[in-house]
């Protein structure tokens, strides 16, 4: 049977529409206060998935971001070989994200998720969507606690964020003695604490009870290591779309007009104010993992000095099923300018370690992108109730 011919991007991460530009954050210099290191974000490689090592103000460790080739989503046949073809055939996750590394203290409440650079503005249409897609997640993550921002424009400090806790990882291991760390670039990992278990431990911990390891003076804390692949099945990271959503009648949602024309960090972050915030204001995280996802496009738009808030096509209650999918290319950027955007001061762009972040250049928000729905109040309730999306939907598959 044809398949799709296959696309594939250079160490540069090329402009092809089946590829996604990764970068770990990383404190640089040889020492490890943040307030004398800066920070800088290095390439990782998703057509050859290898573990990047990292270090940030209160975790020191290292990564990797497996992604499977689009044209094996739908096409369980094929014998042809793949990087982690193990992990991926006959399954239905898309992507897998794996940390491991040690706290240099011992950590208070962790949350892992998604965040923005920058506000992004939508209408009307395009928040009932981000409410109808947020228990889509609950039930990837299979955990109600998911703590959605949507951000403020007049508080910078405010990032849009959707996080959860850190025991709603697929799967957490700990280990006294590091030697026994599973290798996190192998196809397989042994299996893990549960959410329920990884919960109890993170509460008891976060609680201040006693802890055998982190109590020990002979001991500088356990081996943690993450695993994230719940949500996959939802996020097409190479598309830079939503994929088979149930709301959706099978069709792709691009994820552009909801988090705009910008890179998208997925972290993980400890809050200063516990589970009791409740908002996450970046003064208050102290963050433990960052690597920025962006589409070729984004990182071509960086290159040439454009600014990422630009104005993006926005969600329309009157579009033919919601289907406003954008086509998304662009080139690599020029060698010179590749190095200045991997770098990075401190808290400022990549996100903020105890500190409010500064704005980046042409980081500010383009007013022109606000938009809202086209004809008044009933008859925009006329259109949601008619809307091809509502006419029926699909169960939601248990993921895997």
């Amino acid at each position: 049977m044809p398949r799709p011919s296959r696309t594939t991007s250079n160490s540069s991460n090329s402009g092809s529409k089946d590829s996604i530009v990764l970068h770990a954050r990383s404190i640089s210099g040889t020492s490890t206060s943040s307030s004398s290191s800066s920070s800088r974000f290095y390439p990782m490689h998703p057509e050859t998935p290898k573990v990047v090592e990292f270090e940030l103000d209160n975790f020191k460790g290292r990564s990797i971001f497996m992604h499977r080739p689009s044209w094996t989503y739908d096409n369980p046949e094929t014998a042809e070989m793949y990087p982690f073809r193990q992990l991926f055939h006959n399954r239905k996750r898309l992507w897998e994200w794996r940390i491991q590394g040690k706290f240099k203290r011992r950590p208070g409440a962790l949350y892992v998720g998604i965040e923005l650079e920058d506000y992004v503005p939508v209408n009307f249409a395009t928040r009932s969507m981000m409410r109808g897609i947020l228990p889509l997640i609950q039930a990837a993550l299979q955990c109600k606690m998911v703590h959605h921002e949507v951000g403020d424009p007049t508080e910078p400090e405010l990032r849009p964020t959707v996080v959860a806790p850190i025991w709603a990882a697929d799967s957490t291991m700990v280990h006294e003695n590091p030697a026994e760390a599973p290798d996190i670039g192998a196809a397989y990992l042994p299996s893990g604490l549960n959410r329920k278990a990884a919960r109890q431990y993170w509460e008891n911990l976060w609680a201040g009870n006693a802890d055998p390891v982190w109590d020990s003076a002979d001991s500088d804390g356990p081996t943690y290591t993450f695993a994230l692949w719940g949500p996959s099945q939802l996020l097409d990271l190479r598309a830079w779309s939503f994929r088979k959503l149930p709301l959706m009648w099978g069709r792709s949602l691009a994820m552009e007009p909801f988090c705009g024309k910008q890179p998208v960090h997925a972290v993980i972050y400890e809050l200063a104010d516990g589970e009791t915030a409740k908002r996450h204001y970046q003064s208050e995280k102290t963050y433990v993992c960052d690597i920025r996802l962006m589409t070729p496009a984004v990182w071509s738009d960086y290159a040439m000095g454009q600014e990422a808030g630009s104005p993006v096509r926005e969600l329309s209650i009157e579009d033919d099923a919601l289907s406003f999918c954008s086509a998304l290319s662009g080139d690599s950027p020029p060698p010179d300018q590749e190095e200045r955007l991997l770098n990075v001061d401190g808290p400022s762009f990549g996100g903020s370690s105890g500190s409010a972040p500064s704005k980046g250049p042409n980081r500010k928000p383009s007013s022109s992108s606000v938009g809202s729905p086209r004809g008044g109040p009933r008859s925009l309730l006329c259109r949601i109730l008619t809307c091809r999306c509502r006419r029926s939907a699909r169960e939601f598959d248990q993921l895997d």
